[in-house]
């Protein structure tokens, strides 16, 4: 239903259509706009807004993008979103967002002003990757916005952030990995220890510091990751990044690396006048491993390590993990198997992530395949 009446002002008119039930007060709104033209024209303008009444594109309301903002971030804390992405939203809305579109009212706001939004970002230098973090975190506001009936539609779906471009993985050369943990086991044990157990597992390190002596069944010689530590403001223990614990087979030199590790530790006790519990940190920075080694400690750590032994810096922590599945997929591992010792959620995202090696692998396989049925090993050769 909609109504046309004239303005106050000549050549405008006023037109009003139903916008639904206000979500809170179960009370009928309006939606009222003053159109310049003639009457005809309003006309046609008041049907085109009764479409988009009946579409459930109208919207009624002074809330603006702050508030959205506010309003979202504070569901998603009681929701039990992670901390650090937590942070990582509020760094993307105080820094670009709120400047940007905070005081656009919400009814005001489309995707044509996202879209020239993350065009200025790019222009000013921004990175791709800091671009979309505005614009997941702008979607996931305007989706709670929506279902709290603030707005008819989330414009951020249909605006378009510039495309990232993801870069091939770069795992630590292997003589690169043996020659780092040679030189920590002189001046950094535990960073030692934690880099043979990142390349042994491919464990994130993260999951790594929150390894606790509980969780290593020497028996069976493996260990279960189950946990993983976080860094805001503070550091604390939460769930694995895709919330799936597993049971991860240790190598026999890492499990000998483990046992003198926990020796070490032991011995780091008995000197301080304590013992050694199982629910000690492995990774512990002081004895008695109560509280756990810091990711960022650890990074920084391999930082220090590399700038020592003056290799590039292109070489990271996490090369230790990509070293891994890396091997893995060379020595032709099933892709499943791979995919499930690493803890990603599905065999498609190490797939994603290792399409370049992959495919390298898949060249390997057509000898393979070449010498096996057609017995020949170079092209056009019996």
């Amino acid at each position: 239903q909609g109504s046309k009446r004239k303005g106050r002002r000549p050549g405008t008119w006023e037109l009003r259509v139903d916008a639904g039930e206000d979500p809170l007060t179960r009370k009928r709104q309006q939606k009222s706009v003053t159109f310049h033209g003639t009457s005809r024209q309003a006309d046609v303008a008041l049907a085109e807004l009764i479409t988009k009444s009946a579409r459930g594109q109208v919207s009624v309301g002074q809330r603006t993008v702050a508030h959205a903002i506010e309003a979202g971030l504070r569901q998603a804390e009681l929701e039990g979103l992670e901390p650090t992405t937590l942070r990582s939203y509020r760094t993307s809305a105080e820094c670009h967002v709120l400047p940007a579109l905070g005081s656009r009212r919400l009814s005001h706001l489309s995707a044509e002003h996202l879209d020239r939004f993350y065009g200025a970002l790019v222009e000013a230098g921004y990175s791709r990757s800091t671009v979309r973090g505005c614009h997941v975190l702008l979607c996931r506001v305007l989706d709670q916005a929506k279902r709290w009936g603030w707005v008819a539609v989330n414009v951020g779906r249909d605006a378009r952030p510039p495309r990232q471009h993801t870069s091939n993985p770069k795992p630590v050369p292997i003589d690169v990995a043996r020659a780092m943990i040679d030189e920590a086991v002189r001046v950094n044990p535990t960073l030692a220890m934690l880099s043979v157990l990142a390349a042994d597992t491919g464990a994130r390190r993260g999951e790594l510091c929150a390894l606790r002596w509980r969780h290593v069944n020497v028996d069976a010689g493996t260990l279960r990751i189950e946990a993983a530590i976080g860094e805001t403001n503070v550091v604390y223990e939460k769930d694995t990044k895709t919330h799936q614990h597993r049971t991860v087979t240790l190598s026999s030199f890492a499990l000998d690396w483990l046992l003198d590790h926990r020796d070490r530790h032991a011995k780091a006790c008995a000197l301080c006048g304590i013992e050694l519990s199982n629910d000690a940190c492995v990774l512990a920075p002081e004895p008695g491993g109560l509280k756990p080694l810091h990711p960022s400690s650890a990074t920084r750590a391999f930082s220090r390590l590399r700038g020592r032994m003056e290799l590039p810096s292109w070489i990271h922590l996490h090369g230790l993990r990509h070293l891994q599945v890396t091997q893995l997929l060379d020595a032709g591992i099933p892709l499943r198997s791979v995919s499930g010792r690493v803890g990603h959620r599905n065999p498609s995202t190490t797939t994603n992530i290792y399409a370049h090696w992959i495919q390298e692998s898949d060249a390997h396989s057509a000898k393979v395949v070449g010498g096996r049925i057609w017995g020949s090993t170079e092209r056009g050769q019996p």
